[in-house]
């Protein structure tokens, strides 16, 4: 089988589509249709001696081992020693809703970051799990996926462009949105997701920011549990 028809069955049994693909193993959308799959040897080629942390990303996304991708796709690969990052855990405080999802403060245990992540922002970090999908755009080369998790730094003010975790005291709910500071104390929470209409903050509502995003991670297979669940 064609290596690029391999992955592209790999892709359709994980139920990922390309744009989302590339955007998991950090490149911009169009990079599988247009760079990967037209020539995926030459591009394992170039990742093996170039780019070793993007083609383990590769691996991690596609669920496969080293040897399972050459006895699917027919290319050997030769992986060179990849340092084993130091991590820190962060507690996981609840549930964030990127605009259409759900809210909510539980324990739900520890995500791990690294460790230079809890070194630079200090005391305080905590995280929280992302529900819907207004912060996921598949023509942006960034994106936060449902299911992914955010770890938030209570201590750093908010600049425009943040990412912020906001709390609505009347409603007792929490958005992860884009932040953007207007006149007079207004306040644009603004989605990533097109078809999600930006949030209009006025001076007298009882929002609160909660903290700045300083972190993003996700687990392929996790995201793969939930929607399955979602679409079963």
């Amino acid at each position: 089988m064609d290596p690029g028809d391999a992955i592209r069955r790999r892709l359709h049994e994980l139920g990922l589509s390309q744009s989302r693909f590339s955007t998991m193993v950090g490149k911009s959308p169009g990079w599988a249709a247009a760079r990967f799959l037209p020539n995926v040897e030459g591009a394992v080629r170039y990742m093996q001696y170039k780019e070793p942390e993007t083609l383990q990303r590769v691996l991690r996304t596609l669920q496969w081992t080293p040897e399972e991708f050459t006895q699917h796709t027919g290319i050997p690969l030769e992986l060179p020693p990849v340092e084993v990052p130091q991590l820190a855990q962060v507690p996981l405080v609840g549930v964030v809703s990127a605009g259409r999802g759900e809210s909510h403060a539980e324990p739900l245990g520890h995500v791990e970051v690294p460790q230079e992540i809890a070194a630079k922002y200090g005391d305080g970090l905590f995280a929280l799990r992302v529900s819907g999908d207004s912060m996921f755009c598949e023509d942006l080369p960034y994106a936060i996926p449902p299911g992914a998790y955010v770890v938030v730094s209570p201590n750093l003010a908010p600049q425009p462009g943040d990412l912020v975790v906001v709390w609505n005291e009347e409603r007792e709910v929490g958005y992860l949105k884009e932040y953007h500071p207007k006149e007079k104390g207004y306040q644009v929470l603004r989605s990533w997701n097109p078809a999600v209409p930006p949030i209009v903050v006025t001076p007298d509502e009882p929002m609160r920011i909660q903290g700045v995003v300083v972190y993003v991670g996700y687990n392929p297979r996790e995201l793969r549990r939930k929607e399955l669940r979602r679409w079963a």
